[in-house]
């Protein structure tokens, strides 16, 4: 049996093992390649950079475990972003799940800082927790903190939280970065404190939910988003911290090309083989 006979009949097995290393090796160590970063990403990265030292914002955790694949690196890489910056974080999440899974992304980019960065609970970040009652708790939150907050997710007082000594509404606040994942919740923070607070907002949803948000970026309302798995890759990428996103947009990107070469490889040898008259 010739090479080209032997090729032709590969086993499907070989194929699966090379798709699998082709799947597992960049999710395993990620590598950072050069990548077409979209505008949106760009804007919601140049923004969070643009940030003064110093200054507090607020984010809203708004990831799950359903969401946190396609978001969580993001927002983690984001943490090491801002907190790099000697900005402070306030965190809050209208939903008791995501208000954990908020605390997963602080405990893993808290892990990622370089030394030396501050990092402390109440003092440089805090998470507020769960806030209750949707948009309209939203926009109690965002008038009066301490009319629906009085402790944080940990049980700290309020008034032993240095960080919120004096914050207490959404004017304090330099910036709104809303990671609402499938929520569909992004519009509470655009009605509730973009508009009536004049607060700048950037966020983050699923990648099928960008379309949704596209009419707030154009209108001024938003500044970019980062949409899924893909935003969150391009943040990391333009953070140069290659993770789990950028892992899975390589992985992608490799399954794709060694696909696309077995179905030319594959076709070319066929047709090789009948003009040789080798082809059954």
């Amino acid at each position: 049996m010739s090479l080209m006979d032997k090729m032709l009949a590969l086993d499907q097995r070989i194929i699966f093992a090379l798709m699998f290393i082709a799947l597992a090796f960049p999710i395993l160590s990620p590598v950072i390649l050069p990548m077409n970063i979209q505008q949106y990403s760009r804007d919601s990265f140049e923004f969070a950079d643009s940030i003064p030292s110093g200054s507090v914002v607020l984010i809203e955790g708004g990831l799950g475990a359903a969401t946190y694949p396609q978001g969580g690196p993001g927002l983690e890489v984001q943490i090491v972003h801002l907190l790099s910056k000697d900005i402070k974080l306030v965190f809050f999440s209208i939903g008791t799940e995501t208000a954990a899974w908020t605390v997963t992304a602080i405990d893993n980019a808290l892990a990622k800082l370089p030394s030396g960065v501050a990092a402390e609970n109440g003092v440089n970040w805090v998470h507020m927790g769960y806030v209750p009652g949707g948009e309209s708790g939203v926009a109690a939150f965002a008038n009066d903190i301490r009319s629906v907050k009085t402790e944080d997710h940990f049980g700290t007082p309020i008034g032993q939280i240095p960080l919120m000594s004096d914050i207490n509404k959404a004017s304090d606040f330099a910036a709104l970065f809303w990671w609402g994942g499938s929520e569909g919740s992004i519009p509470f923070g655009i009605r509730q404190i973009v508009t009536p607070f004049g607060v700048p907002m950037t966020g983050m949803c699923t990648t099928n939910e960008v379309p949704n948000y596209t009419p707030y970026i154009n209108s001024g309302q938003m500044i970019g988003i980062i949409g899924g798995v893909r935003g969150s890759a391009e943040y990391e990428y333009l953070m140069g911290m290659p993770g789990l996103a950028l892992g899975q947009a390589m992985a992608t990107n490799f399954g794709g090309l060694l696909w696309a070469l077995l179905v030319v490889l594959g076709n070319v040898l066929y047709f090789v083989a009948r003009r040789e008259g080798g082809a059954k």
